[in-house]
């Protein structure tokens, strides 16, 4: 009991001390900015310490080279894996990072350990997947001003991204590098969208989108209306005429009754798509886009919210397989290249785990490894 009695004094008093250090400050050396969700928010005009907190807080953060400002991280982001086609940002944090001090599980909605937060002294908190009624609260009980950012929707990737982004920007003082990385994905979408609005409908293959991640690795038939990459190249993606949102499961039959002409899966369902093979395999030898070869396997944009470099590099993939002629100057490797130093000044790695054909033969194996669109 004395014990945690002198806990709770030590936590009353660190949180004391922060409220008053904030409140000290009010005036001269305090600035007011409006977050993502409408809070106004009072912080210091030179942000040096911050905690990101939530799914894509700390993506954000290291997109616009503030990495070294971090004073505090989430257990999420030691535990994750640093593939570089799976969390593109983890290759900017080095091993000082992960020597920062522990401030919470991390996860959607998960409040960290307020004792922990104040201990280190951050500026600013900034968070992703929180409600309203939890930032306030932190900001009450650590005594330090939280800004809410947002991707718009988890896992998605909407505009609110990029005003996140442009927010942050004034933060952290690199409003520059905000609005040139703004600058550049719009570039990319707009790219995108003129190679491909302009074909016919009727020339455009029927897709279909597989093995989506959702909350983990899926199987064939976790599908999404709406795909973002697919959406940026004008791609008729089955799903879309189901007059549903977002992320679907279907019957394996609706996938055969469409028999698409191109089938992309998420190299995320490798396994489960392997395992189900051998169990079912006249159900893929029946799929049209499956005995015509046209079958692709794309890079899970989806790691703890969206990488958005690796979406808009999956939108290149998708475009350059169906509509081989609009895409015929896009060299893959060149624009990984490209996109992965615009976003993290990083460069690209030869061999990617996707963005190849997937073969489903007679006997044996499923097959990742033959030659990629890219390639030929």
């Amino acid at each position: 009991m004395k014990l945690m009695h002198i806990r709770q004094v030590g936590l009353a008093v660190a949180m004391f001390l922060a409220i008053a250090s904030c409140a000290g400050g009010s005036g001269k050396n305090i600035r007011k900015i409006k977050d993502i969700a409408g809070r106004e928010v009072a912080l210091p005009t030179k942000v040096e310490r911050v905690i990101a907190l939530g799914p894509g807080a700390l993506r954000l953060v290291a997109y616009l080279g503030g990495i070294d400002r971090i004073v505090g991280i989430e257990d999420m982001e030691k535990r994750m894996v640093k593939a570089l086609y799976f969390r593109p940002y983890s290759r900017v944090l080095d091993d000082s990072f992960f020597k920062l001090p522990v401030v919470g599980t991390g996860g959607p909605g998960k409040l960290p350990n307020f004792e922990k937060v104040i201990m280190c002294r951050p500026d600013v908190i900034v968070a992703v997947s929180m409600d309203i009624a939890q930032v306030n609260n932190m900001q009450f009980k650590t005594g330090v001003p939280v800004v809410c950012l947002s991707y718009g929707e988890l896992g998605v990737w909407r505009k609110e991204a990029q005003t996140s982004l442009s927010l942050l920007g004034k933060i952290l003082d690199r409003e520059q590098r905000a609005t040139e990385l703004n600058m550049y994905i719009e570039s990319c979408e707009k790219d995108l969208k003129e190679r491909t609005e302009s074909i016919p409908k009727e020339k455009k293959p029927l897709v279909y989108f597989g093995g989506l991640s959702f909350k983990g690795s899926r199987g064939l038939t976790s599908t999404e209306a709406g795909y973002l990459p697919g959406k940026m190249v004008n791609a008729r993606n089955l799903a879309d005429g189901l007059g549903k949102k977002g992320h679907l499961f279907i019957d394996k039959e609706q996938i055969l009754a469409w028999n698409p002409d191109v089938i992309f899966i998420d190299i995320g369902s490798k396994a489960i798509l392997e395992q189900d093979f051998e169990k079912n395999r006249d159900f893929y030898h029946l799929l049209k886009a499956a005995r015509s070869g046209n079958v692709f396997s794309l890079l899970s944009y989806n790691y703890y919210n969206t990488n958005i470099e690796i979406a808009l590099l999956n939108a290149y993939f998708i475009g350059k397989c169906l509509y081989p002629a609009e895409f015929e100057d896009v060299d893959m490797d060149r624009k990984a290249n490209e996109i992965l130093n615009t976003f993290l000044g990083i460069g690209a790695e030869k061999k990617m785990p996707a963005y190849h054909v997937v073969h489903f033969p007679e006997e044996g194996s499923v097959s990742w490894s033959l030659p990629s669109p890219a390639d030929r």
